[in-house]
């Protein structure tokens, strides 16, 4: 298992980090960062150090031994993507402050209220560990681009009624922007959402292609045109 350097009370906040940390790590100069070889940072603490040895001990345990395989039969078992909901490490990845309201446990090495970018940041570096896009792809690729505007723009009904089950594992988001004919070009998307007569519901027509995780996605963020032509409609 890999060592957490100077445990001590976890502060309540990231930016309570008053001295360095002890060395941790490889020690060779240069080849990890520097405030694992003691020289102080005022963005990382114990808990950034306790997160880096929680997920590098599953990675070392359970990912790395079997993800030369996983590539080879071009896929990642599902119960890895549940593993991640069920670490709490899914709810970490939004961008935003820790949604407690729909992962109250959030992650075993880390005080929800102090979760911060900069734990995000070291979360995604060891998952890369495993020295696989394909592996990195397919837990965060689609979830990452496609799950962060629904927090932030959904409406609280959708919120309460899809995030649980995204969050947890057992569902995947993707974001659908790419057509056969608009992909980097955004504003000349074609598909369309016309409000039913009833105005209740968008009726949604046209096409998507190329979605990343799209052929796993349960849910579909998806960019449709409301207005006229150009980046406006």
């Amino acid at each position: 298992a890999a060592s957490v350097p100077k445990k001590a009370a976890s502060p309540s906040s990231s930016n309570e980090q008053s001295e360095p940390l002890e060395p941790f790590g490889a020690l060779i100069p240069f080849a990890d960062p520097s405030w694992y070889q003691g020289n102080f940072s005022p963005y990382f603490n114990e808990t950034h150090a306790a997160l880096r040895a929680e997920v590098r001990e599953w990675m070392e345990n359970e990912i790395e031994p079997n993800v030369t395989e996983w590539d080879e039969a071009k896929r990642v078992p599902e119960e890895i993507y549940k593993e991640m909901g069920r670490r709490g490490y899914l709810a970490g990845l939004l961008g935003v402050k820790y949604p407690t309201e729909y992962v109250p446990n959030g992650v075993k090495s880390v005080p929800t209220e102090s979760w911060d970018l900069f734990h995000e940041m070291l979360l995604t570096d060891e998952l890369s560990r495993a020295g696989s896009g394909g592996f990195v792809w397919n837990l965060i690729g689609g979830f990452g681009i496609g799950c962060p505007p629904v927090m932030k723009f959904g409406s609280q009904a959708l919120k309460d009624r899809i995030m649980p089950g995204i969050l947890a594992g057992d569902k995947r988001v993707c974001l659908a922007i790419t057509e056969p004919d608009a992909g980097s070009d955004v504003a000349n998307l074609t598909c369309e959402a016309k409000l039913s007569e009833d105005g209740k519901h968008f009726i949604v027509n046209g096409e998507k292609k190329w979605i990343t995780n799209g052929i796993w996605a349960d849910y579909f963020t998806t960019a449709v045109r409301t207005g006229g032509e150009g980046m406006n409609g």
